[in-house]
Parts: structure tokens; sequence; C-alpha cells
């Protein structure tokens, strides 16, 4: 059977550094096709090179349903090979029909004026034939995160049709900014288009995702292919062990008892947004997980907190004493924010590892009013190796870092201010295996030292794992409140699926 994506001996060299060695990979039509490795192991480059940003090394070669590519690959489209990249490149004030057509130069006549009704039942008929319950006319700004990873997929679908018959879709890390719920539903429509015969390259760090969808996954470790697996015959450990090169060990950190005498941060009939009338209570070195179905109110909390939402009623205190609604109190007062979207809330990715991890305290450098950038800069590379950033290199753009390692510079920065309470949305999103340990612990000697932690997560693993108590909202009000020694997912599900009732615990 003719493969849709055969690749043979691909490598990729820069400044002497070989980054991708000799790579060979076959993808069948209809088949998902995961590819997982850690940041740095290659995967970027080789998706870069089938893009036509890069050309690989001499001797490389790769054809798409039998048809020879040459480098550097120019028009992906031509060729049948559409790449939908975690940027979904989305115009907020368009319409799904017009984000959907743009790419393809929309449906003109021969005068070039463009037919909007025969575009938009061309895209009604797209979205007909997947099964998606959307509107053609609606703004893409106002969709969810799944629905616009949606509108991006079809987009490359509607592009590849025009020019090719055949298709090989790039996914890179698709699910990464969604909830589970959301990604469960768009897992489904990727399962859909293979079932149709569109050949799928699935790139993702949320491993059970990965094997829950894919066919086959290859693991990247270095630049090289260590392995290609049966996705039905694997286990995520065992993937992890590929990725690394050796075994990880206990993944999630063993938990100490908090100080459940000592209460930190207390929240009472707080509301605004969609936050009604929530109560919620921390202690010291306490890690409290808050989650719940989609779009109950988990992503809103911490925000509203720090002030960045508008409180309509309910008071929040420290200690105590009542923090209002203002972004420079709460920091004050010892009650930081660490957003969940990192490239464009928490990090400045233009800048370096030196000027990201002082901003918040620059004056601690410059007594006189004359940053004393010697200083500055012995303080950020003690604190990268404290935080083991990787690369150690404090000039190195933010932007040159992995995910995991960007991370650990934020954290980093606000553990500086010596917080009370550290809130944590989505903290491990878009981070490798290796990387997300690193962050549990972390967190795990944070909390260890008295700080209250709160993770609003849709990741249930990870909160049963990490956390000593969790809170079930629905519709932006607790409805349960999960102990440690009834922690479990299923009991998680159970409580989001309003199964599991508060007074059950105590």
């Amino acid at each position: 059977m003719t493969d849709a994506l055969r690749i043979r001996s691909m490598s990729k060299t820069f400044d002497g550094v070989t980054v991708l060695h000799d790579l060979d990979l076959d993808i069948a039509p209809g088949e998902v096709h995961g590819l997982v490795g850690e940041n740095g192991s290659g995967k970027s480059t080789f998706v870069k090179i089938l893009g036509g940003l890069h050309s690989p090394d001499d001797g490389s070669s790769a054809s798409v349903w039998d048809e020879e590519l040459s480098f550097p690959v120019a028009r992906p489209q031509q060729h049948g090979i559409a790449i939908i990249h975690q940027d979904l490149a989305l115009y907020d004030g368009m319409s799904v029909s017009e984000n959907i057509g743009i790419s393809s130069g929309f449906d003109t006549t021969m005068l070039g004026l463009f037919r909007r009704s025969r575009e938009r039942r061309i895209v009604q008929d797209l979205l007909r034939e997947f099964d998606v319950d959307l509107d053609p006319d609606v703004l893409v700004g106002g969709l969810t995160p799944s629905e616009q990873s949606v509108v991006a997929i079809l987009r490359g679908l509607r592009l590849l049709r025009k020019h090719q018959s055949h298709q090989v879709l790039i996914l890179d890390e698709p699910t990464a900014a969604l909830s589970q719920a959301e990604s469960q539903k768009l897992l489904s429509i990727i399962r859909g288009l293979a079932a149709r015969g569109t050949a799928i390259l699935f790139i993702g760090h949320r491993l059970q995702e990965v094997l829950s969808v894919c066919d086959r996954v290859s693991v990247l470790r270095s630049g090289r292919l260590v392995a290609t697996v049966e996705a039905r015959a694997t286990s995520d450990t065992d993937l992890v062990t590929m990725m690394l090169g050796y075994e990880l060990g206990a993944f999630y950190p063993d938990r100490h008892l908090p100080d459940r005498e000592r209460e930190v941060l207390s929240v009472s009939g707080l509301s605004g947004g969609s936050i009604s009338d929530l109560d919620l209570t921390t202690y010291r070195g306490e890690v409290l997980g808050v989650t719940g179905l989609a779009g109950m109110g988990q992503d809103e909390v911490g925000y509203l907190l720090v002030g960045h939402g508008r409180r309509t009623s309910g008071t929040v205190s420290i200690g105590g004493v009542e923090v209002h609604a203002s972004v420079g109190q709460a920091r004050r007062a010892g009650l930081v924010l660490v957003p969940g979207n990192r490239q464009r809330d928490s990090v400045w990715m233009e800048g370096t590892a030196v000027e990201n991890l002082t901003i918040p305290f620059l004056d601690r450098f410059a007594p006189r009013q004359l940053l004393n950038g010697r200083k500055e800069k012995g303080f950020a590379a003690a604190e990268m190796r404290r935080f083991d950033v990787r690369p150690m290199q404090p000039a190195q753009h933010v932007s040159r870092f992995s995910g995991g390692n960007q991370q650990k510079l934020v954290l980093a920065r606000w553990l500086q201010t010596h917080p009370k309470v550290l809130l944590l949305h989505e903290p491990t999103q878009g981070v490798d295996a290796g990387a997300k340990k690193e962050i549990f612990e972390l967190i795990r000697a944070a909390s260890d030292e008295g700080l209250s932690v709160i993770i609003f997560s849709s990741d249930i693993e990870e909160i049963v794992n990490v956390c000593h108590r969790v809170l079930i909202l629905d519709h932006g009000s607790v409805v349960a409140e999960i102990p440690q020694h009834q922690l479990s997912e299923d009991t998680v599900l159970a409580a989001s699926q309003g199964n599991y009732q508060l007074h059950e615990q105590r």
C-alpha cells in the first residue's frame, strides 16, 4: 500500500550541531500517527522541514503519496500537506466561514469577485461532513478554544482539497490549550478524519491522549528515532522511559500533611463573571485543587481573586486581612497568580531570562535608581541553577527556552516575591514529562516551606496526585469537596457529574 508520508534518512544540522539524525518515518493513509519526545528532541525541526521553513541535510528524502518532495518545500498544500500549529493564526474579527476560506482564496467569479453565498455553502457542507455544530457566520473570537481548533483544522482541509485529493494533516500540540472535555471532542473529530482516509501526524505532550487517539507512536530522543510502537500495546510510562532513556521513577512527589490549624486564604461569597457565591479556604502548606467540567468557572477563579476580573460581591482575606480587588494590593498581600497562557501572559518572549526573572523587583538591583547589571545577572544565574533551568544562559531570550524551562523561570520569579498563596492556572500546560515532574517537585518543596498553593486545572490525573483536597465547581459554585483519602480520578469525575455529595467527606 502506498504510504501517505514516507521519510528516509532525514537529518538537519545547524552551525555544526546535528539536531535531527537519519529519521525514517512512514504514515499510512487513514492512520493517526503520534510523534512524541522531550522539548528539543527534534519534533519542531522536522515539522519546519515539511513546512518549507528549513531544508534538510543532503541525503534526506521525503515523499507524499509517492510524489517526491524537493527541498525547501514550496507550497506544502500543493503536495497535500497541511500543518496546524499551536498558534492557530485565526482572525477573531472574522467569521467561521471567512477564516476557513481565507487561505484558499475564497470562491470567486471569473472577475475575481467574492461569491459569499457559495463560499458559505462550501463551509456548511464541510461542517456537516464532520458533524460540527457551528454557525458559519459567527465570529471566531467568540468561540471556545476547541471550536477554534476545529476551525483551523477545517481551514487546512479546505486548502488541501483545493490542490489535492489526498491529505496529510500535521497537528502540532492541538490540545495543549484545551480542557479534557474539549480535547475529547477534538480527538473524536480527528478519528473521524482518519476514517475518511486522511493521514494524520499528531504531536503531543499529553501522553494518555496520544495513546487514545493514535494507531502508532514514534518516539524521538535527542534528534533520533528510538522506537515506533503500537499504541494499544504501550503505556504512557513506556513512552516516558523511551523519551528520556531511563525510568523516571515516582512521577508524583509524596505529600506531607498541611497545617489545618493555620488558615491562610479565606474567600466568602465571591461572585463575578461566571463565579457565583463561591467559598473556599486554604491552609498553611496545603495544595488545593479546583476543577470541574469545561466552562464551570475553574478557569476564572484565580483571575478574579487577584483582581483581573470585576468582583460583584464577596470578600477575600489573607491572614484575616481583607484583600480588595486590585492586582497591586493582591500582590502586596502575598497573593500571586501564574496564568495558564504562559507565552501570552506570563513571560516576555523577546526578553532575556535575566529580564524575565527580575522584572517584578528591579529596585533590588537599583538602590540609587541605577541598575546594577552585574548584581542582576548574578542573581538570575543563581536562580537558574536553583530551579535547574536549562540551558543555564541568563542572556538567552526566553523564546529559545523550552516550555518547561519557561515555566520554571516563571515559578522562580514569583517564588522570589515570597508569596503567601500561589495560584497556578494549568501549570503544566504544554510541558514535557521530565519538566512536569520537576514542576511538581517545586510545588511540593514550596508547600513544605509553608506556602499555600491552589491549582486550577482540567488535568484530573495531576490534581488527584498532587493536591491534598480538591474542590469541584458547577456553574461557578463549589458543589463538592473531596479529601485526600477519597481522591481518585473516578471520584473527581463522579463529583463533576453531580454524583458525589459534599457531606460524604465529613
